[in-house]
């Protein structure tokens, strides 16, 4: 293993995903982009990435909500919703740069090409539904609004895309550390792979499941068994990577609430 590599990349290419994340959680929700909102999302989406990576169907995502806490006039009403659209669209990513890479393999261009836009697609089949709920009851109006949202809905879609092209980037930089080599292609169909089967699996970290799915997508891709399991030790050392990069995003927020207990400046 490249120590230097994996873990210097791998951070930079986490850092650059919670900028993406924070950015989106912002747009989703139409707050306004200042230093200190983007600041609070940033933490914010990058302690629940840490946590996500250890629970199972991401969960952890729901940890956002609770830290996202501005002055503006967002509610929780308008934070559900939110997670719910980022929900849909990151699993369209998922299968989007699964897909693609699959069609990447057999040199199916144009196929690669819409099947990589499918949180577009997602976002735009969430807005057309959006525009068919103006007939339920008020009560659930607040909870549907952001469905309407044309612009927010198309921009975090697109942010999702380079999301899950980042995580391709980053997954190709944790394998090639460990000296095994794979394709645009090929990693592709193993994210997309691993990933949804995670998801299918409920597994918490995907412990076992990520494993043993990597290693059968990359034998079918032609690697040889000690490559395929070198490369499945280097994507489980991600979670690590990742949870550490969530708790540091966390440790402000816990050092601020300690320092405002009762009796922490005495002596």
């Amino acid at each position: 293993m490249r120590w230097g590599m994996f873990i210097l990349g791998g951070l930079m290419l986490i850092a650059c995903g919670f900028f993406i994340r924070g950015v989106r959680w912002l747009i989703v929700l139409g707050l306004p982009f200042d230093r200190q909102s983007f600041w609070q999302s940033f933490r914010a989406n990058g302690a629940a990435s840490g946590l996500a990576s250890l629970t199972p169907f991401q969960l952890g995502e729901i940890l956002k909500i609770h830290m996202m806490r501005t002055s503006g006039t967002d509610t929780w009403k308008e934070r559900v919703p939110a997670l719910f659209v980022e929900r849909v669209m990151d699993l369209a990513g998922v299968a989007g740069v699964g897909l693609c890479g699959l069609c990447t393999q057999f040199d199916l261009t144009w196929p690669a090409l819409i099947a990589l836009l499918l949180p577009v697609w997602s976002g735009q089949l969430l807005y057309l539904l959006g525009s068919l709920t103006r007939y339920l009851p008020n009560r659930t109006q607040s909870y549907i609004g952001l469905l309407r949202h044309y612009h927010r809905m198309t921009a975090a879609s697109l942010l999702t895309i380079m999301l899950w092209l980042l995580y391709a980037a980053l997954w190709w930089s944790a394998i090639s550390a460990i000296h095994v080599t794979v394709g645009f292609g090929q990693v592709s169909i193993l994210l997309g792979g691993v990933m949804l089967t995670m998801i299918a699996s409920m597994t918490p970290a995907g412990l076992g499941v990520a494993e043993l799915g990597s290693q059968g997508i990359l034998i079918w891709l032609g690697k040889s068994q000690a490559e395929a399991e070198a490369a499945a030790i280097a994507l489980r050392l991600l979670t690590p990577l990742l949870v550490i990069s969530g708790g540091l995003c966390l440790l402000p927020q816990l050092l601020h609430r300690l320092s405002k207990k009762p009796g922490s400046n005495s002596r």
